[in-house]
């Protein structure tokens, strides 16, 4: 059992206004220990609906998304829109190190609990915002989801087949990258307070992340080369050769980003097929060099991986260092030995759901823990607790708010 004193963020509160789309930046910091209360409105918030379901049953605490993306959160219910209930936003507000975010720009302002007004009675503050497309600008008040980030931060248009229109890239990667982004600028933030004195505004756009993070569909290439991305079916303009081949099996993914890399796969695919013109020096250097043969490399490529299963491919490639992947499928993935090796699965008991398998360590700091510490709140879970015990509102109060719908 890890004590809780150890993690990097113990003793620290971040207050979460964030609906889906920034759940998981409060998740990465709560499993890194930091008390994360998530508000939400009375009767749970729309992101408890978000299938697939536990069973297939739709039910509150059975979205597998909320599940996940909540683990290690207090929740407390809060109607915001209510005189007494942005009386008790703010005193919460002023009670966290961190405020996270995910409302329209000038919200935070409407509620009474922006940066600005907040940092006047705690200076050390840091108000985090998750948007669409930041808060200022000329597309600030447009809306957004993960969708739109994707089609304007231009991982859309790279990803689908040539002729076929562009295509969401699968998991809401789009909306991660944006909470991951928010999750490491708030924690600079706060280090800068600690040594400073002073807060600050963290202002995320999932657009602006999207272009940022995704080499594939941003500049660089361009910069680099001269090459404008594209569609490419499963490969990717940055790699070449790459994409998924058939095995006799299943399917592998390959990438092949240096020029080391494509002589260990020219040399294979030579020693096993026999082929002597995937080894002519017209093929080697950068990957820029091999965009217009890509269709003749897939067929020799093709030629080798057809004579091996996908393991055999996947552990000899790893033996030649090169980068190949299974397609797994879901049971697959859960099954996988390496990431049972590795203990990368963690085990949380739920008192709706029971124990549950959740995916684990996004990454392992070198010097703290990381774990799951409870699974996602029930609605209203610790409200007592908040509102009680922290905020010391007495009996009487509690239920009277609880009767006119505040909490």
């Amino acid at each position: 059992m890890v004590s809780e004193s150890s993690f990097a963020l113990t003793g620290r509160r971040v207050l979460e206004l964030a609906d889906h789309s920034g759940a998981y930046c409060g998740k990465l910091m709560a499993d890194m220990g930091a008390d994360v209360i998530k508000i939400e409105p009375p009767g749970g918030e729309p992101g408890r609906n978000i299938p697939p379901y536990l069973e297939g049953l739709k039910g509150p605490q059975r979205s597998f998304h909320f599940l996940y993306s909540n683990t290690s959160k207090r929740g407390i219910t809060l109607d915001v829109e209510l005189p007494e209930g942005r009386r008790l936003l703010r005193q919460l507000a002023l009670s966290a190190d961190i405020l996270l975010s995910t409302q329209a720009p000038g919200e935070l302002a409407r509620l009474g609990i922006d940066h600005a007004s907040l940092a006047k009675e705690k200076p050390t503050m840091v108000v985090t915002s998750i948007t669409g497309f930041g808060l200022t600008g000329p597309h600030a008040q447009w809306k957004s989801n993960d969708l739109v980030a994707g089609a304007m931060g231009g991982a859309m248009y790279v990803t689908g087949e040539p002729d076929d229109p562009p295509v969401i890239v699968a998991g809401e990667q789009n909306t991660l990258m944006a909470c991951t982004c928010a999750a490491a600028s708030s924690l600079i933030a706060l280090l800068h307070a600690h040594q400073s004195g002073r807060g600050q505004e963290v202002d995320i756009s999932a657009q602006e992340t999207t272009l940022a993070i995704s080499h594939i569909s941003g500049v660089g290439k361009w910069l680099d080369d001269g090459i404008i991305p594209r569609r490419e079916g499963t490969g990717l303009t940055a790699s070449v050769p790459s994409g998924a081949y058939d095995c006799q099996d299943g399917r592998i993914y390959l990438m092949v980003n240096r020029p080391a890399h494509w002589k260990a796969l020219a040399e294979w695919i030579h020693e096993e097929t026999g082929n002597q013109e995937v080894l002519d020096p017209l093929f080697e250097g950068p990957s820029s060099r091999r965009i217009e043969y890509r269709d003749l490399l897939d067929i020799f490529i093709s030629d080798l991986t057809g004579l091996h299963t996908v393991q055999e491919m996947f552990h000899e490639g790893q033996r030649r260092h090169i980068a190949f992947t299974p397609f797994y499928s879901l049971s697959q993935v859960v099954q996988d030995p390496q990431l049972r090796s590795r203990g990368y699965f963690e085990s949380m008991d739920h008192p709706e759901t029971g124990p549950l398998e959740y995916p684990g360590a996004p990454f392992r700091p070198e010097r703290t823990p990381w774990a799951i510490h409870r699974p996602a709140p029930i609605i209203g879970e610790h409200n007592r607790a908040v509102y009680l015990d922290e905020l010391n509102l007495t009996e009487v109060k509690f239920k009277k708010l609880q009767a006119q719908g505040v909490i």
